[in-house]
């Protein structure tokens, strides 16, 4: 097999491999998020195939790292060049680089790699903002509730998910990650993982009405431990296991096309909503909305921390009123 550094325009080969890490490799990408892991595995099986023309190997791994610094990211850039061609979006293709990075990362760390990623020479794109995070209204997000069977198990979990969706504006990650014992029916609380805390827990007050709905949905339920997850796969060949970021996201979609919304919605967007109509609730007082989202700089968290509770359960509590089947 040839080289990386003879993959040029004109001298390439095809051969049918399958990718496989080695296991040093493999327990790296294990420290990342679980999300974070596939996204990377992907985008750099994509890198290697784009050169390739095949599925890549471990071996095409080590040739990348024992490259010299000059001929590697040469090939990095030509990638990018590439992507820029074909007009992918600048948050798409900085991805590709971040994960490209990360590879280069792990070379190092192995002392397989001993060069570096010039950012100074590949440099990420400017991202436009997407500025459309008005998501629904709350008028078009009740139409979900009107689809939602709550006479069986699924309508059960479906109903308490969207409810939690939109009353404390979770993230899908933090969702998938939420088990039996993060719940507490008598306190009314949540205890979640929060976006880019390391393993840093946040405790979130519940409306008592999100808690019913929660502990309605855990008592078709039988046996449960505290380590169970909170949100379970309900279909026969998933059945018990831990409902992923990808199944929620499945379950929004499938439930507001059903409800006749127009807009294509999406975990995310549902936070969108959720946090506009706060904004509105709150009169704007941004310092309040953001204990909601939990947006805020920890430093600025621990500055309100005795207010904390206060403004982010008034806020859950206006928005709960305001879906489901016994709003008000």
């Amino acid at each position: 097999m040839n080289q990386l550094s003879a993959y040029t325009e004109s001298s390439i080969t095809s051969v049918a491999a399958q990718m496989q890490a080695s296991n040093d490799f493999l327990a790296e990408l294990q420290q990342k998020a679980k999300t974070t892991q596939r996204g990377y595995a992907g985008n750099i099986k994509i890198f290697f195939q784009y050169f390739l023309l095949r599925e890549p190997n471990q071996k095409d791994v080590e040739e990348f790292w024992g490259l010299d610094e000059q001929t590697a990211n040469g090939l990095i850039l030509k990638f990018k060049n590439h992507l820029v061609a074909e007009g992918r979006k600048a948050a798409t293709i900085n991805r590709y680089l971040a994960a490209i990075k990360y590879l280069i990362k792990v070379g190092r760390n192995l002392k397989h790699c001993h060069y570096h990623f010039d950012s100074d020479r590949i440099e990420s794109l400017k991202v436009t903002k997407y500025r459309d995070t008005r998501g629904v209204s709350v008028d078009e997000y009740n139409k979900v509730f009107d689809v939602i069977d709550i006479g069986c198990a699924k309508g059960k979990r479906d109903y308490a998910l969207f409810l939690l969706l939109w009353a404390n504006v979770l993230r899908r990650g933090e969702m998938a990650q939420l088990t039996v014992g993060n719940f507490d029916y008598h306190e009314n609380t949540l205890t979640v993982y929060g976006k880019g805390k390391g393993n840093d827990l946040t405790r979130i007050d519940l409306n008592p009405y999100v808690a019913e709905a929660i502990s309605d949905w855990l008592g078709c339920r039988r046996n449960i431990k505290p380590s169970d997850p909170l949100f379970i796969a309900l279909d026969f060949h998933n059945y018990g296991h831990q409902l992923t970021g990808d199944g929620i996201y499945a379950i929004v979609r499938r439930t507001c096309e059903k409800a006749g919304i127009s807009k294509r919605m999406t975990p995310h967007k549902i936070r969108h909503s959720g946090i506009t109509d706060a904004l509105d609730l709150a009169q704007g007082d941004y310092r309040k909305v953001q204990h909601l989202s939990r947006h805020a700089d920890p430093r600025t968290i621990l500055v309100y921390e005795d207010n904390k509770n206060q403004y982010q359960l008034e806020l859950t509590n206006k928005l709960a009123a305001r879906v489901g089947k016994k709003r008000q």
